[in-house]
């Protein structure tokens, strides 16, 4: 069985509810690969030198941010190639992080039920689950584009999650990287645990975590021990 501390209390939990870039997987191998691919079709002169520091919100955000002084006529083709690139070649290049097969190991054996929440659109993110062996972990993988109207925000699929599997909120840990992860827990009531080998900062929304925090991807396999 697996327990959270949460307040001195400890709170079962029967259900994780996995982020994936950041989380389960380090995508930036393929991601860099493909937009050095995009950029090269598009206008080679783009800077990517902080595209890791970018990783994590959906990708037409990703590129407002990193290049607002381009135009949306660039950045529109430049995401046209880089999705053409990503999803057929560029995805595969993700490798899981250490330790995260093993974990998914010990928590399905135990009857916990694992789910995935991306940003990622689904094909990619089926692609890179399927190619690195885990995608029969999870109940689900929950993308924008797996229902319609697609999802707007992530919080709108932990709510949609709860409510398809009538999970209990207290038993229901969300494992995510960024900001946002830690938006769709509170928005579900989920209890929450970051990432923090990931890509995501909170120290610019809050100054004390009342949260647990993983420092490695080993660590996640451990909970148990």
């Amino acid at each position: 069985m697996l327990y959270i501390k949460k307040d001195q209390n400890k709170s079962l939990i029967k259900n994780i509810v996995f982020d994936l870039d950041g989380t389960l997987i380090d995508s930036f191998p393929g991601i860099v690969e493909s937009m050095r691919w995009a950029i090269s079709e598009v206008n080679p002169k783009l800077d990517l030198n902080n595209l890791k520091s970018h990783i994590g919100p959906p990708l037409p955000v990703m590129l407002s941010r990193m290049w607002p002084q381009h135009s949306d006529e660039i950045r529109n083709k430049v995401l046209i190639e880089f999705r053409s690139d990503y999803n057929n070649r560029g995805c595969l290049f993700s490798v899981a992080y250490p330790g995260i097969s093993e974990a998914l190991d010990e928590f399905q054996a135990s009857g916990i039920t694992l789910f995935v929440l991306t940003n990622k659109p689904g094909k990619p993110a089926r692609r890179i689950l399927e190619h690195l062996g885990l995608e029969p972990h999870f109940r689900e993988i929950l993308s924008p584009d797996s229902v319609t109207p697609p999802l707007s925000m992530k919080s709108e699929g932990a709510v949609l999650l709860a409510k398809k599997y009538s999970l209990v909120a207290s038993e229901t840990l969300l494992v995510g990287d960024s900001p946002d992860d830690l938006k769709a827990a509170q928005a579900a009531g989920f209890e929450f645990m970051e990432a923090g080998y990931g890509y995501g900062d909170f120290d610019e929304i809050v100054t004390e975590k009342a949260w647990l925090r993983l420092k490695s991807s080993t660590e996640l396999a451990k909970l148990f021990k």
